[in-house]
């Protein structure tokens, strides 16, 4: 519209721009002819010669009108010129300054503020050398750069920047110095902006030359030219990236023919917002088959048009081999474990069978519900055979699956290749069957198991046998254990009663195999039923073979006295008394365990042994002195016979404590002691227990008190409490055969009384510190050290102590001496002993049951 009125317009503007050219001329013409008619009319009078003169008139005036016309368009003309110029200047973003004649800057545009940083008071009538560094700037107006170069320029903070400058002289070239108009453009921003790019360029293609594909930029035209491919086209196909750009249709010639159309058809949608992904073929130059992966998108400018095409190859034959091997492995995996699932389903099955053949003894309706389990999981028909003692066979279960039944069915009766099968012990296995034999636990067969397939069911073969054999197994057990337990029955009330004998009982077979072997029997060997039970006794009893020898067998008629022997078992040696009875079926062995008795035998042995040794040492010395007394024919002065009467005493006194132990220890044993609770003060009691004792201590040995004052009294009996610190003390001396210090002493405690007796003497084992306080235990039995007595003392102590309501204990190392503590309840803490209140009360109940 605007071009159409500037064209229907420019003939008036013509006609309007002819018109004020006219105008100043005619205008002179006309003010020519009036000032001469003027002069005509009134200063000439109408002469002639004023008539000639107007010519004159005429063409001075049209000289004049042609002047000032002329100088009213040149006027216009540079007042527009500086209007458009300033205009310019205030849109351009170019620096725009003006220079008069001397060289001084005349003019400065708003932009040359951006750029220079001055302001236009601060930089016009400053000469054009302010902005250029180290040169004349006279140069730039000498003609030779009008059209423009890159100079460096000096900004109002002195740093310097290039410019594209352009000197635009404005005055004439006759002068020697000219006006211009210079236009100054920062390229600085410019260089930096195509230096990134450069660089940013140089990146990308770096980038791309680089990575494990082939990239690629199209034209986004329709004919889809390829400007770049990276060279790694070459390694991917074997095509250099010059055949790639040269030939455009080189790439759908090189897509497997399979899969040709569908990637042309892919290419065509790549505009589209999700651009293009696709997975296919490639064929190489040496015919080899390459998978590639191909992604690209259409790359936008700001107004959304597009530019071009970015794509990439990616070669993934590696990637889609392995999803293939997934894929085959996936579908092993699937068919292993269909496999899995059915190997699960026969084991489900035979747990399941397991579990109802185990549920009842009544074998005939457990094997027809394992029956009925078969047909419904794994099989068409099962049959079961059942071989009898007196050798015939009978069906035991025949069972089918009603809805899918296609074989004919099995006869009532069982058919000879059972009866074969039973006798040959052989399994069979066919496409349609699986016979197979049922063994019990001492392979013998007990019947036969048959599995007939269905129509449409996979053929058996041989991997079914295993799972068959399991069933067979199971049913036969089922049988097996049927039997047994009729006989088990029958011999349950004879089991009851050797579950519950005192005496160990056990019955060997013919083989020497153990049948029998009662709890008892497990007791005191420490053989247990599970342990013993079908074993061997050679290899279940220790040392079997040498007492098999020694032990007396009768017969039911004629029965032998048992014997005693030693038997080795996991809790050490043990003594039995046993015997054994012979029967047709093997031999049964009773024994019972006396190895307690022994060795309280060995022990009273022991001690009539010790105790007559030591009662005859006394009686040895007693009897020596008094015979030297009596004799006539040796002379004794006073001094001797007062010795050997101190030595009759002394041994008399060491008499009558054996003695006393022994009756002691008896009456402990049988509950006679009688025990009287009462105060007494546990300091004194120590200091009047060493003081006794010092008279007798060897010299080597030295006694110490070491009891705290303000005890509290003690609540027991007095002279037994005195009896034990005394025998504490007397075995101190006595295992301190070297010689030293035996510190007595006393200290309060919770509600009692601790007594305590150190000695620095041999000490006690660590193995044998549990048995010190056993009765006739010696610490040295065989007084390798000379050291004797009844291995009473101890005994004494721990059960005088017990029964006063207190405890006793040691603490021992070996030849490092030993300690001896023993506690006395406190008065106010325990007002009546409880074991002479158990003691009490035991004999009150002897007493009322007579």
């Amino acid at each position: 519209l605007a071009s159409a009125l500037a064209h229907s317009r420019k003939p008036q503007l013509q006609q309007r721009y002819r018109l004020e050219k006219l105008f100043p001329p005619a205008v002179g013409l006309l003010a020519a002819a009036v000032l001469w008619a003027l002069d005509f009319l009134f200063v000439a009078d109408g002469s002639s010669a004023a008539l000639l003169a107007l010519p004159i008139w005429l063409a001075v005036g049209a000289a004049v009108g042609w002047l000032v016309g002329s100088w009213r368009a040149r006027t216009r003309e540079q007042r527009l010129a500086e209007a458009r110029l300033g205009a310019v200047e205030n849109a351009t973003g170019d620096a725009v300054l003006r220079t008069d004649a001397d060289g001084l800057i005349a003019a400065w545009s708003p932009a040359a503020k951006a750029i220079y940083g001055y302001g236009s008071g601060d930089i016009v009538g400053l000469p054009l050398a302010e902005l250029f560094p180290g040169a004349d700037a006279g140069t730039f107006l000498d003609g030779r750069h009008l059209k423009g170069d890159v100079v460096e320029q000096r900004r109002r903070d002195g740093s310097v920047f290039s410019a594209l400058v352009t000197v635009i002289p404005t005055g004439d070239e006759d002068e020697e110095s000219l006006e211009a108009v210079i236009v100054a453009r920062d390229v600085g921003e410019v260089r930096r902006i195509r230096d990134e790019l450069r660089n940013a360029d140089t990146r990308f293609r770096s980038l791309t030359e680089h990575l494990p594909l082939v990239t690629y930029v199209q034209s986004a035209g329709r004919e889809r030219e390829t400007t770049y491919v990276s060279e790694q086209i070459d390694r991917l196909l074997g095509y250099t990236r010059e055949e790639w750009l040269h030939d455009p249709g080189l790439f759908l010639r090189l897509v497997h023919p399979d899969d040709r159309d569908e990637v042309a058809a892919a290419r065509d949608a790549v505009e589209e917002p999700n651009g293009l992904r696709t997975t296919y073929r490639m064929v190489g130059r040496d015919g080899r088959v390459v998978w590639v992966r191909e992604e690209a998108v259409t790359v936008l400018d700001e107004s959304g048009h597009p530019l071009c095409i970015q794509g990439y190859l990616q070669d993934v034959s590696e990637r889609r081999s392995a999803a293939e091997q997934r894929n085959e492995l996936r579908a092993a995996h699937a068919a292993a474990g269909e496999e899995v699932r059915y190997r699960q389903a026969k084991i489900d099955f035979l747990a399941e069978a397991a579990s109802v053949l185990s549920s009842s003894a009544e074998v005939s309706s457990t094997v027809r519900q394992v029956a009925a389990l078969a047909v419904r999981d794994l099989a068409e028909w099962c049959v079961v055979d059942e071989l009898h003692e007196e050798g015939t066979v009978t069906r035991l279960a025949a069972e089918h699956e009603p809805s899918t039944a296609s074989s004919p069915e099995p006869d009532l009766d069982p058919e000879p290749p059972v009866a074969d099968l039973i006798r040959g012990r052989r399994p069979v296995v066919a496409d349609t069957y699986i016979r197979l034999p049922l063994m019990s636990r001492g392979h013998r067969p007990v019947g036969a198991l048959t599995l007939i397939r269905g129509e449409h069911a996979p053929p058996y073969g041989l991997d079914d046998l295993p799972w068959a054999k399991a069933l067979a197994g199971m049913i036969a057990v089922a049988i097996d254990n049927s039997r047994l337990f009729v006989e088990v029955e029958a011999r349950q009330d004879a089991g009851e009663v050797l579950s519950h004998v005192g005496d160990g009982v056990f019955m060997l077979d013919r083989n020497g195999l153990i049948r029998q072997w009662n709890p008892t029997a497990a007791e005191i060997t420490g053989i247990s039923v599970e342990r013993a039970q079908t074993k061997s006794a050679a290899e279940t009893i220790a040392g079997w073979q040498e007492l098999a020898e020694r032990i007396p067998v009768g017969t039911t008629k004629e029965r032998v006295r048992p014997l005693t022997l030693p038997l080795e078992t996991d809790r050490g040696e043990r003594w039995i008394s046993i015997a054994g009875v012979e029967f047709p079926g093997g031999t049964v062995y009773a024994f019972r365990d006396i190895t307690e008795e022994h060795q309280l035998e060995e022990l009273k042995a022991e001690f009539i042994a010790t105790a007559s040794h030591e009662l005859r040492t006394p009686l040895a010395a007693v009897y020596g002195a008094a015979q030297t007394l009596r004799r006539h024919d040796f002379a004794l002065d006073a001094a001797g016979r007062d010795r050997f009467i101190s030595l009759i005493v002394d041994e008399s006194d060491r008499l009558a404590n054996i003695v006393n132990q022994i009756l002691l220890a008896n009456q402990l044993e049988v509950g006679r002691v009688d025990l009287e609770t009462e105060p007494f003060d546990a300091a004194e009691l120590v200091e009047r227990v060493v003081e006794t004792r010092k008279t007798h201590a060897p010299s080597n040995i030295t006694l110490e008190v070491e009891a705290e004052p303000g005890l509290p009294a003690v609540a027991a009996d007095k002279d037994r409490a005195q009896q034990v610190l005394v025998n504490l003390v007397e075995n101190a001396v006595k295992y301190s055969p070297d010689g030293g210090r035996i510190r007595v002493g006393a200290d309060p405690g919770d509600g009692a009384v601790v007594f305590r007796v150190v000695d620095e003497g041999m000490g006690i084992p660590a193995d044998e510190q549990e048995k010190i306080f056993e009765k006739f235990y010696r610490l040295d039995p065989n007084m390798t050290r000379g050291i004797g007595g009844t291995g009473l003392g101890l005994y004494i102590c721990s059960e005088l102590v017990e029964r006063m309501g207190g405890t006793i204990w040691l603490e021992s190392e070996e030849g490092k001496g030993s300690s001896f503590y023993f506690q006395l309840p406190s008065i106010g803490a325990h007002p009546v002993l409880p074991r002479a209140r158990e003691l009490e009360e035991q004999a009150q109940a002897q007493d009322l049951t007579g």
